[in-house]
């Protein structure tokens, strides 16, 4: 089931971010978006009683920029990744975001072929955007 992220989804979100990305956005972070932030809007896919996944965004009227996006890896590949998108971004336009942005690192072709695959294009380079990496931005124009 795909919903909106609770505090209370906190931990397992970390959790995950350690586990896929080896470092964490952090809990005061994630409680000042979910709780605090008019402008974030977060989504976890829960299976059964566990939080699998999440997907994070921060938007403006129309611009939508994705901060976080992650499946837990004993779920990746089975779809949950392609399925949280699809089902937020519904959700972001139905608020009426028109244009989505994200930075993925250089050397993440897998998620760089997933982007692609739900219609984003590459737009540029961001020079040490993950400290030592540079950062390709992705962009989707959507029709409301």
């Amino acid at each position: 089931m795909i919903r909106h992220a609770k505090i209370e989804d906190i931990a397992a979100i970390v959790n995950i971010e350690k586990k896929v990305f080896r470092e964490t956005l952090g809990d005061r972070f994630l409680y000042q978006e979910i709780k605090e932030n008019p402008f974030a809007q977060y989504f976890v896919y829960e299976m059964g009683h566990e939080v699998i996944g999440y997907i994070g965004y921060r938007y403006d009227q129309s611009f939508c920029e994705m901060m976080n996006f992650c499946i837990i890896p004993t779920h990746q590949n089975e779809g949950y990744g392609k399925e949280l998108l699809e089902v937020s971004m519904l959700e972001m336009i139905s608020l009426g975001a028109k244009t989505f942005t994200l930075e993925v690192r250089n050397s993440n072709l897998v998620a760089q072929h997933v982007y692609e695959r739900m219609g984003f294009k590459k737009s540029h380079i961001r020079k040490n955007y993950y400290q030592n990496e540079d950062a390709i931005v992705y962009i989707k124009e959507v029709q409301a």
